[in-house]
């Protein structure tokens, strides 16, 4: 993911009697994304298309990942209401080398190979990372017609595959060998009259280290068929599950989304052994980062669920990744001992914002991984990593019994944030139970002092009483910067992980319970659904303004405050029931819902997946499942 080898892959259909080319994503008038299973994320798509004279066409997709090969298969089945002359085109953009948020223009090479069993496809940023395409309609592994192209251009020899085929709209292409530059591709598929209604093929893309690798990658898969790679995929997603301790409810909704939301954390843990925050991109940017905070709750997501092998190499991760050596930040902050705000998933650093959640964080996924296996070999394995870690904090005081200044976790605001100074007083708890253990008194005493003192002085920074909005925990005391509603003065969902699973907050201390009850505020929840939002007047959304609608992951830290604290005792039952509401056509729980609960953006967010997985266990267990040490 650290690499978007390609993405918009279209798939469109001329008809030469009616001079009209339709392409699936654009100009379908009915669409219907699912998986095969919650437990197998095999997709499969369906897209209606009318043409001109009102005949109509289905065009069927499903899509897996080989199991044993860098692959992907596409089987593709086109159905018509007569049977007609017809070219089917796919047209695919390259992501190659585009490698960060600034969208600098990506330099590409492609290339058209005509081997002795197929013609390919295949592409590379020069820095080891190849991509080819293939496509097998019965035996024949050729395209009718093959063009490379610089996206954008619109004329000349190095037009892009999309203005030649779907803007031109007349059926051919202009081949050529290849181009360099912002690329995309587009090849043919021609199907005579008189081979029947249904057309069917099959679209191999294959990776590899070099342009052969990823060619042979895809003669593989082809080789074996979709349905005997099928087979496989579904074979070893049902053994994972089979692995794990099985759905804490017999509930079939709830069922369905606990078991699609682990099999989404499963598939976006990436290579590095990390998972990245979201499989999906926005208009203006992704989430394929990966971010320490993120890595925490899904590490505690996984131990809830007995996917133990996956949390420890999430662990591990956080281990390799850490800051070890003397380094600063723009802010002149030694950063040894913490680590940066997000990575590619080379280990490359991309944003480097100080976020103390992001500190204390990974000791207490540390600890909890510990705990729950109380396996001293876990303990003793990233023993070293905690100790920096907890290093750092012990010398992030302000001198005044509180940590110093940082950045919110909703990364916007700089200062002395609730949450974040909350997940660094569970950091040092969590040290103090691991210190104790390994002989080390000393250092332990000092991480609970330390702890106990901020612990003591948390309501005298993060509390405010009688603000427009009432009396509550706010997103940061003395804020860098202005902004509206004030960070000083406003609630903020995050306070709400004091509790959970920070337990630096009592569920039903007073400060809490009244921060619980303004969650109910329309001016901070959405109108139509139980979902409250990040913090009143946000304008982290679609339209850059404040908009009516909430995120899962808050409403789910609210509802177990308001569990725990008897504000409502069913108030995780009720979520887990509901939220089923939230999701994609996929059945995933997105960042963001509108005010009537439909997806906002952002679908797919793994945070969300993780915070549903946890609810549930907590609900079967009658108590939050992973809470920090207490005072």
């Amino acid at each position: 993911s650290d690499i978007e080898l390609f993405y918009n892959l279209h798939t469109l259909v001329w008809d030469p009697e009616l001079g009209q080319t339709l392409d699936s994503r654009n100009d379908a008038t009915t669409s219907d994304v699912d998986w095969r299973s919650c437990r197998v994320p095999e997709i499969e798509l369906t897209n209606h298309l009318r043409f001109a004279d009102s005949t109509e066409a289905d065009l069927r997709q499903r899509v897996i990942a080989s199991v044993d090969c860098p692959a992907l298969l596409l089987q593709n089945r086109a159905e018509f209401d007569d049977d007609r002359e017809r070219t089917l085109f796919t047209i695919s953009k390259l992501g190659i080398d585009e490698h960060s948020h600034d969208h600098a223009p990506p330099e590409q090479s492609a290339q058209v190979r005509h081997e002795d069993d197929c013609d390919a496809i295949v592409a590379t940023d020069d820095e080891g990372r190849y991509v080819a395409f293939v496509q097998q309609h019965d035996e024949n592994r050729r395209f009718d017609g093959h063009r490379v192209g610089v996206a954008g251009q619109s004329t000349g020899p190095d037009r892009s595959a999309w203005s030649d085929i779907y803007e031109d709209n007349n059926g051919w292409i202009e081949a050529n060998a290849g181009a360099t530059g912002d690329l995309d591709i587009g090849f043919g598929l021609h199907s005579p009259a008189g081979e029947g209604e249904t057309v069917e093929w099959l679209t191999a893309v294959g990776f590899g280290q070099t342009a052969d690798n990823a060619i042979a990658h895809a003669r593989d898969v082809l080789e074996r068929g979709y349905e005997t790679e099928q087979a496989a995929f579904a074979d070893a997603w049902e053994a994972w599950h089979e692995n794990l301790d099985g759905p804490p409810t017999d509930d079939e909704t709830r069922i369905d989304l606990y078991e699609r939301s682990l099999t989404s954390l499963k598939a976006a843990q990436d290579g590095c052994c990390a998972t990245i925050a979201g499989a999906f991109k926005p208009h203006d940017m992704t989430y394929k980062f990966i971010w320490p905070r993120d890595q925490v709750i899904i590490v505690q997501a996984l131990l809830a669920a007995g996917a133990v092998e996956e949390a420890a190499l999430a662990v591990g991760w956080l281990d390799r990744i850490q800051i070890t050596d003397e380094t600063y930040d723009e802010r002149g902050i030694d950063r040894r001992g913490t680590w940066w705000q997000n990575y590619y998933t080379t280990g490359e650093s991309h944003w480097h914002a100080l976020q103390l959640d992001q500190v204390g964080g990974p000791i207490y996924a540390h600890w909890l991984l510990w705990d729950e296996t109380d396996t001293d070999d876990y303990l003793d394995a990233h023993y070293e990593m905690s100790k920096r870690a907890a290093e750092f904090l012990l010398g992030w005081d302000n001198g005044w019994g509180f940590p110093k200044p940082h950045q919110d976790p909703w990364e916007e605001v700089w200062g002395h944030t609730t949450e974040g100074s909350a997940a660094a007083i569970a950091g040092l708890r969590c040290m103090a139970e691991m210190a104790d253990a390994k002989g080390d008194g000393e250092f332990a005493a000092d991480c609970r002092a330390t702890a106990e003192t901020w612990a003591g002085n948390f309501d005298r920074y993060c509390f405010r009483a009688n603000t427009q909005y009432g009396s509550h925990y706010v997103t940061a005391d003395k804020p860098e910067g202005e902004s509206y509603p004030a960070p000083d003065a406003r609630p903020d969902a995050a306070a709400f992980m004091a509790y959970w699973p920070w337990n630096v907050v009592d569920a039903d201390a007073p400060e809490l319970v009244s921060t619980a009850e303004l969650a109910d505020d329309p001016r901070w929840r959405a109108n139509e659904t139980a979902c409250v939002g990040r913090y009143p007047a946000d304008r982290y959304t679609p339209s850059g303004a404040p908009e009516d609608g909430g995120w899962p992951l808050c409403e789910a830290y609210a509802d177990m405050v308001r569990w725990q604290s008897g504000l409502d005792s069913d108030a995780v039952a009720d979520h887990l029931q509901e939220s089923a509401g939230w999701t994609t056509t996929a059945g995933l729980l997105p960042e963001r819902v509108d005010g009537d609960g439909t997806v906002s953006w952002n679908a797919n967010l793994q945070w969300s997946q993780a915070m549903y997985v946890l609810l549930a266990e907590s609900h079967a267990r009658g108590e939050p499942f992973g809470l920090a040490p207490g005072a």
